[in-house]
């Protein structure tokens, strides 16, 4: 295990980690502000867009939204549903839900929207490159308002398109998501009509941004993520965030991506239709007053069986006990996955691929992904085989990568030129291979050799570790998020005794004078390698990002492992005691 560290520890964590990334003004990083805010009117046809959902508001015309499959689409959908609420609560509006995870314009969304009475459609987060099926629905007499942050080369005459990824916008932000464009909509509506309820959405417009990987780390995101974390003004939002943190004070953004983000998700992946309307009412207080009876279960410690009894929910609580089901039924999903993939996984090459036979997991092919990825710590590609509508084959799925073989595994896909897309980010994305071009690929596949892989941290100690600073930084953790990474620390030469080591399912963890060294997705086989000998202690290398655990009022300073091993050092008392029995001209007594 190779470690660099990066600069020099100046003795004040925080401002050492904040000097490594090259934050030069520091104060307006941790205050960020107004001034670098894009004024939404440089958008391309903002004013024509704006004017044209106004017609229709006063029209008194049937809106429609198309809700994206995402938690960017979801987002993005429920601000301009409740902005458009709060303008007139008792206009119109039906939204069109995917009944799986998909995206823009499907035939499935086309069929919905020809079958209702709407006068206009707006497509947040999608849209964009839907040419001929925006035409189909011109055709029909359905105006087309599309609010997207996709990339967009050209408009089409038959929609109005606000992007901040085209070409001739005559100012931009480019890390704007679909939460956040439709945010600059409404916030360019409000000057429009000399209101002002935008920035009630500011903790959606969080859930968005943190959620599509923007770069939060650049000052308007920044700000507006803040914003959001401030104020928690979403019903269902806040019942999520409590019942995970116990309180919606002093949230940082990661906070969002353990939580309510992969509960979204997980509904849109694996949700049926019932499920994804259950929570996108919830989201937007559609049937908000509504109260459900539901039989719970406790376990009654006396007799040890389970108790029932009854409470009643709100509709916030109700969609929160159905999103927890979905997420649990999710993760038992890819567990049976990965047990059947199990011996059909060729790790032949430096990049692993598994096949599935069918389409059926198609939704979760990316959290398989990332769970073959772990397993065998090299790239991961999960694909199955289907034809479509030319009869063409291909394999399609999803691409996980792992930074110590490959800095972006959709690069180096591309980079062979038989792929027919591998789109999205550079280690978490979607691809399509030609059947014909698969087994070429495949061999491709085999010349990868991992580097000898470098961690950079911002601190590495030899023979000892660092609490307080761990806990800075989980202080500080606001701080992190876009290109503003977390750290990393490198405690090396840490004499851990074997009876503080514990193995709960695929999680080890050390401990080690109030410190926890944890792994979680442990590589098979390390627990035994490190214990499974007669010395009572071992010397270790570890590599993670500072962590806390708060358990029983009690706090624990954590190190959230990304690598261990054993030391190739001796005992550091050893080494101490070494150096003093050197024979040298100063200990020599004549």
């Amino acid at each position: 295990m190779k470690i660099k560290q990066i600069g020099t520890y100046n003795g004040d964590i925080i401002s050492t980690i904040t000097e490594n990334r090259n934050i030069e003004n520091l104060g307006l990083f941790l205050n960020p502000n107004d001034d670098d805010n894009l004024d939404p009117f440089k958008l391309k046809n903002m004013q024509k867009g704006i004017e044209l959902l106004l017609a229709h508001v006063v029209a008194d015309s049937n809106i429609g939204i198309l809700v994206d499959a995402d938690a960017d689409g979801i987002t993005s959908a429920s601000i301009m549903y409740q902005y458009l609420k709060k303008q007139k609560q008792d206009l119109n509006i039906d939204y069109f839900m995917h009944p799986t995870k998909a995206h823009g314009l499907t035939n499935h969304i086309m069929n919905e929207v020809s079958d209702s009475d709407i006068n206009i459609l707006i497509i947040p987060d999608a849209g964009s490159n839907d040419f001929e099926h925006i035409e189909i629905l011109k055709a029909m007499g359905i105006d087309v308002l599309i609010i997207d942050h996709h990339q967009a080369d050209r408009e089409t005459e038959h929609a109005v398109l606000i992007n901040n990824q085209l070409p001739d916008n005559e100012e931009t932000n480019r890390n704007l998501v679909g939460a956040g464009m439709v945010y600059k909509f409404i916030e360019a509506t409000d000057t429009f009509l000399n209101y002002k309820c935008s920035e009630e959405f500011f903790d959606l417009v969080a859930i968005g941004q943190i959620g599509d990987a923007s770069d939060i780390s650049q000052n308007e995101v920044r700000n507006m993520v803040f914003k959001g974390l401030e104020r928690i003004n979403n019903d269902f939002v806040r019942t999520v965030l409590l019942d995970h943190f116990g309180t919606t004070e002093n949230l940082a953004p990661m906070n969002l991506s353990f939580s309510i983000i992969p509960l979204i998700n997980a509904v849109v992946r694996v949700g049926t239709l019932e499920e994804r309307n259950i929570m996108f009412n919830a989201i937007n207080g559609i049937d908000g007053d509504q109260t459900f009876t539901v039989t719970k279960r406790k376990k009654n410690k006396t007799t040890g069986k389970f108790d029932k009894f009854e409470v009643v929910q709100s509709y916030s609580e109700y969609a929160f006990d159905v999103c927890k089901r979905v997420k649990g039924r999710q993760s038992s999903t890819v567990k049976k996955t990965m047990a059947k993939l199990d011996k059909d996984v060729d790790v032949s090459g430096g990049i692993a691929i598994g096949l599935l036979e069918t389409s059926e997991y198609a939704p979760i092919t990316g959290l398989i992904a990332n769970k073959i990825s772990s397993k065998y710590q090299i790239p991961a590609l999960l694909l199955h085989l289907v034809t479509d509508e030319s009869g063409n084959k291909k394999y399609v799925g999803s691409g996980r990568g792992n930074t110590k073989v490959l800095p972006s595994l959709k690069d180096w896909c591309n980079n062979t030129n038989l792929v027919e897309f591998a789109s999205g980010h550079p280690n978490a994305f979607g691809i399509s291979i030609p059947e014909e071009n698969f087994e070429l690929f495949r061999l491709k596949t085999r010349e990868v050799v991992p580097e000898e892989f470098v961690y950079e941290v911002d601190l590495h100690l030899h023979g000892e570790h660092d609490k307080e600073a761990i806990l800075k930084v989980e202080d500080n953790k606001k701080l992190f998020g876009g290109k503003f990474h977390e750290p990393l620390f490198a405690f090396t030469g840490i004499k851990v005794d074997k009876r503080f080591i514990r193995q709960r399912g695929s999680m080890i963890t050390f401990f080690d004078s109030g410190l926890e060294f944890i792994m979680y997705g442990a590589p098979e086989g390390l627990f035994e390698e490190l214990t499974q000998n007669f010395e009572s202690h071992i010397i270790m290398d570890f590599v993670g990002r500072p962590g806390k655990n708060n358990w029983g009022g009690k706090e624990t300073p954590q190190l959230i492992l990304s690598d261990c091993e054993r030391s190739e050092s001796t005992d550091p008392l050893e080494e101490n005691q070494e150096e003093e029995n050197e024979i040298t001209e100063e200990t020599i007594v004549f």
